[in-house]
């Protein structure tokens, strides 16, 4: 087995022991709890039409998206921001280092435990959340898969800036950072939305330039497309409902999915390069 693949199955067992996981899986639980409560509530309603109801469901579906969308943004950031900084200031590295391992097959090794812990959670909240949907309403995304695949996506992307972060920065700043560059970049995606609606083109670039900085709301507005039906999203095309930070027209393009690609080569050298030139 190679040392990669060794520190990588390591990397899990410590995450999956540590408490704090465990509260992120609470934490899902609650949500898809209240989402099910939500749905039943809202198909069975009288106070809405048929049509009026085939509209609201993915529209709340993509809002309890989005809170798993964070909640996955905040794990991320969180199992990252230690996986360098703690073990250096806890002397663990040092004894791991002295051996024949590279530091390159270490961070590795922790980067590829992480997004396999990443991705089996994602994979889990999706699928939980689409069938209690489907169960509650009847209702389920045109395409899961894909949206499940963009959310994920967010998550490692943010996975990757927070363990670059752990190689510069005490833990509690690369968590604090990483947290508050994703609240920034769906912010800056927020502005760029009102932008394009009250035609300001000063905010439109603001909205475009971060997506390029920091592609986690282009991420997140991907997989909104995937969320959505074919018929909502005719109807913002034909100008007969508002646009707002919960909706995409379109699938990302591929030079921007190739910038995404990327961006996650640059950030993940980046952290190669750092983590070979810190000292332990």
């Amino acid at each position: 087995m190679s040392p990669i693949v060794t520190i990588a199955a390591l990397t899990i067992r410590e995450s999956v022991r540590r408490r704090l996981l465990l509260a992120f899986v609470a934490i899902t639980v609650v949500i898809v709890g209240l989402s099910a409560w939500g749905f039943d509530r809202l198909t069975h309603t009288h106070n809405l039409t048929s049509g009026e109801t085939n509209l609201a469901v993915p529209q709340a579906l993509i809002l309890f998206m989005f809170m798993f969308s964070f909640v996955l943004a905040l794990s991320a950031s969180a199992i990252a921001s230690p996986a360098i900084s703690a073990e250096v200031e806890s002397g663990v590295l040092m004894t791991i280092v002295t051996r024949p391992i590279r530091r390159t097959e270490v961070l590795l090794g922790k980067w590829l435990g992480l997004a396999a812990l990443l991705a089996g959670y994602a994979g889990a909240v999706c699928a939980l959340e689409f069938a209690v949907v489907r169960v509650a309403s009847g209702f389920a995304p045109p395409s899961p898969v894909l949206a499940g695949v963009y959310l994920f996506a967010e998550g490692a992307l943010l996975l990757t800036l927070a363990l670059f972060l752990s190689t510069l920065v005490p833990v509690i700043a690369a968590g604090v950072i990483g947290v508050a560059v994703f609240g920034a970049g769906w912010l800056a995606g927020v502005v760029g939305t009102l932008g394009a609606d009250l035609h300001v083109g000063a905010l439109r670039t603001i909205g475009q330039v971060g997506r390029f900085l920091l592609p986690t709301d282009g991420l997140w507005h991907a997989a909104i497309y995937y969320l959505q039906p074919p018929s909502l999203i005719a109807q913002q095309l034909a100008g007969q409902s508002e646009r707002d930070p919960f909706s995409a027209l379109g699938p990302p393009s591929w030079p921007y999915l190739l910038w995404v690609a990327c961006w996650f080569a640059l950030v993940l050298i980046a952290a190669l390069v750092s983590f070979e030139r810190r000292e332990l």
